[in-house]
């Protein structure tokens, strides 16, 4: 009979141990949520700040410079067709991640970019664009249009793109091929895999 008492009053103990733990929780929720709130809210607004991305299609040689082949790649969604055009750019400079082969020489760096209201997109490069280039008609061509058609297949509002050198418009970037005019996308040049 007595173990059977004992027992009975630990569970009872136990019981009422619980109880007190439950009660001093929503007692010290009660008095000061508004202390715990304050606390959790920076690591929820956080979670709402991670920027938006958009996938993107950037264009790379193909190791014979015959064709570009397009690599997917994320970018910080601006909601601004010149901001999120520019970061294209910048991540076509850094080159691919795979097996393709770069089109633009590594030192190249992104002055600045505009979209005018005809389609046209102006792209301003440091003169390391052609100062570095290799050369040979394959290697201009490929470098010419991985820009002009990664901006025109991501971007619908770019028609063409003209290039610019160190804010001039360029002749050529290697005796080549002619950027005196804006230039469409030549989307016979993509291949895809």
């Amino acid at each position: 009979m007595k173990r059977k008492s004992k027992r009975k009053k630990s569970r009872i103990g136990k019981l009422l141990l619980f109880l007190v733990v439950i009660g001093l929780g929503v007692l010290t929720f009660f008095f000061f949520q508004k202390e715990i709130f304050d606390t959790l809210k920076p690591a929820v607004k956080k979670k709402e700040i991670l920027p938006e991305k958009k996938e993107i299609l950037l264009y790379f040689s193909d190791p014979e410079e015959e064709y570009l082949i397009g690599e997917k790649r994320r970018i910080v969604k601006k909601g601004e067709v010149g901001e999120e055009a520019k970061e294209a750019v910048k991540e076509l400079i850094k080159g691919p991640r795979g097996k393709l082969i770069p089109t633009l020489p590594a030192r190249t760096e992104l002055l600045g970019l505009e979209v005018r209201r005809d389609g046209v997109g102006k792209v301003n490069f440091s003169r390391a664009l052609s100062k570095d280039h290799p050369g040979g008609s394959s290697a201009e061509m490929m470098t010419v249009y991985s820009i002009v058609n990664s901006l025109t297949h991501n971007f619908p509002e770019i028609k063409r793109v003209q290039i610019l050198i160190e804010g001039k418009p360029a002749e050529t970037i290697a005796g080549h091929l002619s950027l005196r005019q804006p230039i469409p996308a030549k989307p016979d040049l993509i291949r895809r895999e």
